[in-house]
């Protein structure tokens, strides 16, 4: 069972989930007055909220000039994926072989991945329940990860990421992001541990190439 969210907890993630899905873009002062009238709490929870995402790089704050979106540029788009691109394959590897230590756990796993696989391939009512479906097939995949550290801070470098993502700077990889996620999921589903981890390595990768270009540009 997931526990039910905190009043916190529920506006840290409604601020998010405001912030990733461009709905308040990079740059933009975050409008804390009018998102407490909207959502109907006080301003104190969503400044402490605007407090903990700036210490995740979400939020950058500005003495006298309140709080913005965070902004990243390309060069530190390409340090980022570098860094995704060694932590989520040794992530990963972890969860598929954690999860394949029973065959209950295995068939659960697997369970898992299968229900979030078909939620990311199917139709989205909205921008909103694609990047939620987006961010947790990569969470259900290294779910079984036990090491809660690099499992943390892969969610914040992916978070991070998806500021650079909004800016439009990668179309070239919009069009396959479909198949490799499509891919990715069936190795994992049929325990393809090397092949799993090589396609989820691949997928950074081309990213980051595609980012390092517009570096050099």
């Amino acid at each position: 069972m997931v526990p039910p969210l905190t009043r916190a907890d529920w506006v840290d993630d409604r601020l998010r989930v405001e912030i990733l899905v461009g709905r308040i873009a990079p740059g933009e002062r975050i409008p804390v007055e009018r998102l407490a009238s909207v959502w109907g709490v006080s301003a104190t929870p969503i400044r402490e909220s605007v407090r903990r995402l700036a210490g995740e790089g979400l939020v950058t704050l500005l003495p006298q000039r309140g709080a913005r979106v965070a902004t990243i540029d390309a060069r530190l788009a390409a340090d980022i994926y570098s860094v995704r691109s060694t932590l989520e394959p040794m992530a990963l590897r972890q969860s598929m072989i954690h999860a394949a230590r029973s065959e209950s756990e295995r068939f659960a796993f697997v369970g898992d991945v299968t229900t979030i696989r078909d939620r990311l391939m199917g139709q989205h009512a909205s921008t909103d329940d694609f990047y939620v479906d987006h961010r947790d097939f990569h969470r259900v995949l290294l779910s079984r990860c036990a090491n809660r550290v690099l499992t943390e801070q892969i969610d914040q470098l992916a978070d991070r990421a998806r500021l650079f993502q909004l800016l439009g700077a990668t179309p070239a990889r919009r069009g396959v992001h479909r198949r490799e996620h499509d891919e990715l999921a069936e190795l994992v589903i049929a325990g393809d541990v090397d092949g799993a981890v090589e396609a989820l390595t691949e997928h950074l990768m081309l990213t980051l190439e595609v980012i390092q270009r517009l570096t050099d540009g």
